[in-house]
C-alpha cells in the first residue's frame, strides 16, 4: 500500500498469482491424499492375507490335531470383506478390489469329513483352523491329512 491507502499492481499480481498457484495444486494435493488413504487399505488387506495364509500353512505344516484360532477384524477401511480359502490359494475381496496369495496345497473338508472346493470366511468372526485325518470312501483314500475350518461361536 502506497501513502494514499491504494495497493500497487504488484501487489494485486502477486495476490492473484498465489490464488492461481493454489486453485492448481489442490487437486493434486487431493490426489496424493487419495493415493496415500487407497495404499494404506491396500496393505491392510495384504497383511490379513498374509497371516491368513501363514496360519492355514502352519496347521498344515504341523502334525494331526494341531488348531489354530484366527480371528478377523470387523472391517478393513470402513468396508466389509469376505475371504474365500481354497485348495492352493485365499483370496480377499473388499471394496470392488480383489487379492490372492497361494498357500501349500490342502484338502479342505467340513464338519462332516466332506471335501470342499472352497470356505467362505467373513469379516468380524473368529475361525478354527486343524489338521485332521480323514476316511475318504468315495477315492478309498484313508487317512488322509485334511485341513477342517469351521467358526467358533462365544
Amino acid at each position: 500500500m502506497d501513502s494514499k491507502g491504494l495497493l500497487n499492481i504488484e501487489y494485486v499480481f502477486c495476490i492473484i498469482i498465489g490464488i492461481l498457484l493454489l486453485i492448481t495444486l489442490m487437486p493434486l494435493l487431493d490426489d496424493n491424499l487419495n493415493a496415500n488413504i487407497e495404499l494404506n487399505e491396500e496393505a491392510s488387506a495384504r497383511i490379513l492375507l498374509d497371516n491368513i495364509s501363514g496360519s492355514i500353512n502352519e496347521v498344515n505344516s504341523n502334525s494331526y490335531g494341531f488348531i489354530k484360532r484366527i480371528d478377523l477384524m470387523e472391517k478393513i477401511a470402513n468396508h466389509s470383506y469376505k475371504i474365500t480359502v481354497k485348495s492352493n490359494e485365499v483370496d480377499l475381496e473388499f471394496n470392488n478390489k480383489k487379492g490372492k496369495t497361494q498357500i501349500s496345497p490342502i484338502k479342505l473338508v467340513n464338519a462332516n469329513n466332506e471335501s470342499l472346493d472352497e470356505i467362505e470366511l467373513y469379516s468380524g468372526n473368529s475361525y478354527s483352523i486343524e489338521k485332521i485325518l480323514v476316511d475318504d470312501n468315495q477315492t478309498k483314500l484313508f487317512n488322509q491329512s485334511s485341513i477342517l475350518i469351521r467358526p467358533i461361536t462365544s
